[in-house]
């Protein structure tokens, strides 16, 4: 097999590297101690930083990476985590996310304060703000602490109803049931 180089063209799927030469960066990912190209594009190798990137004039899925800020739906809540389905990426959201778009929140990322019960922060079907902690674990890291990441868009666990914000509590208008989140400063103001 020949040595990728700096400028060589690749599509997806092509190797790359091992991980004990480099380390994938931009447009690559990592399988089973191999570096294969994510996108159609040409190949960066910095020799200095052991980085490997591919770049595409291609606009193909957005990559998730520390930092981002990304929208979602939880899926699931348990004693220590809630899952989220990870729709879209803040920024761009006109393109789908690629696999893995399943992220998770650990309760000691979900507020500043210390939380005792999942169950009070989230519920399924909320609709939630997050931030990357970590994109290279499956599934992505996520975290909530923040005054402006959070519930964005809840409903009534009783009657699905959109619940209404009334200081750091929501009530539902049509059968009057109070419940916690843990909200997101802009909640429910359309706001991604």
């Amino acid at each position: 097999m020949a040595e990728i180089k700096t400028g060589d063209f690749v599509v997806p799927g092509d190797f790359l590297a091992t991980t004990e030469e480099f380390v994938p960066s931009e447009g690559a990912y990592e399988e089973s101690g191999k570096i294969y190209s994510s996108c159609t594009g040409v190949v960066l190798v910095d020799v200095r930083t052991k980085h490997i990137s591919v770049f595409s004039r291609i606009l193909g899925p957005p990559a998730l990476k520390r930092g981002d800020m990304v929208v979602g739906r939880i899926e699931e809540v348990r004693d220590q985590s809630a899952n989220v389905y990870i729709g879209v990426l803040r920024g761009r959201e006109d393109r789908e996310l690629p696999l893995p778009n399943m992220g998770t929140i650990h309760v000691s990322q979900v507020h500043t304060a210390y939380v005792k019960e999942m169950r009070h922060q989230f519920k399924p079907g909320d609709i939630v703000r997050a931030q990357v902690l970590n994109a290279r674990r499956e599934p992505v890291q996520l975290s909530t602490a923040g005054d402006d990441i959070g519930v964005i868009v809840a409903a009534c666990s009783r009657c699905r109803t959109p619940l209404e914000r009334e200081d750091s509590k929501l009530r539902c208008p049509e059968c009057g049931n109070l419940e916690f989140r843990k909200l997101a400063s802009d909640y429910r103001q359309g706001a991604l």
